[in-house]
């Protein structure tokens, strides 16, 4: 078998000079490809950036307006939770099967209860859930009259005597999640004035939300 040492001399001679060329052809363009790839990929780093940092100012957003309006109105447990399949949170993907809260404020001596909140099935709140999404402004509950045994123990082993809860809809009016109160320390009853309020308070959270949610679904597309 041959190999490069049995070639004729002069060609081997000629291989500096091709090397050379081919170097000073490839090597630029080379360099010019890199440096386009290096300049989306950094672009696509900064977006990625700027989104996120746009996410947790929004979250923080959220944070705050919970813990103002507990302050406000003496609230013993407010919480936000949304719908999701696992890895995106609607309206990001239509296959919603779960539940989860996000966001919880508390007052002193009410223990949270967002871990306890997490990857509910859809199917267990769907009696509640139809009523919010069939267009109803609001729901009040009170544990100790529920008549779905399954919900009412659901509610009293987290320590809830009575709930309130609001829908949380995007722009596209699509339901999102729910905005929640709960009362823990006393038997709870918002006045007209308040639940109104409160009513408000959930179209201004909604926006924010969905914001969330479409950051989320951005980030994961962009990853």
């Amino acid at each position: 078998m041959s190999n490069i040492f049995d070639l004729d001399p002069d060609i081997i001679s000629l291989f500096p000079i091709v090397i050379a060329f081919l170097t000073g052809i490839a090597g630029p363009i080379t360099l010019t490809l890199l440096k386009h790839r290096l300049s989306g990929v950094n672009k696509d780093l900064e977006r990625r950036k700027k989104d996120f940092q746009h996410s947790l100012e929004v979250q923080n957003t959220i944070n705050t307006s919970l813990n103002d309006l507990q302050t406000k109105y003496n609230l013993d447990r407010l919480w936000i939770a949304q719908f999701h399949n696992g890895g995106n949170f609607y309206p990001g993907n239509k296959s919603m099967k779960k539940i989860s809260m996000t966001f919880e404020s508390t007052a002193p001596g009410v223990a949270a209860d967002i871990m306890k909140m997490q990857n509910l099935p859809v199917s267990f709140l769907s009696p509640t859930l139809q009523k919010l999404n069939n267009g109803s402004a609001g729901l009040n509950i009170d544990v100790f009259t529920e008549e779905d045994y399954a919900l009412r123990s659901f509610w009293e082993n987290r320590g809830v005597n009575s709930v309130y809860l609001f829908p949380i809809r995007c722009l596209e009016s699509d339901f999102i999640g729910i905005f929640g109160i709960d009362f823990v320390k006393k038997e709870g009853f918002l006045g007209d004035e308040i639940y109104e309020q409160l009513k408000n308070e959930a179209l201004l959270l909604s926006g924010y939300v969905a914001a969330i949610s479409v950051d989320n679904t951005v980030l994961k597309t962009r990853h």
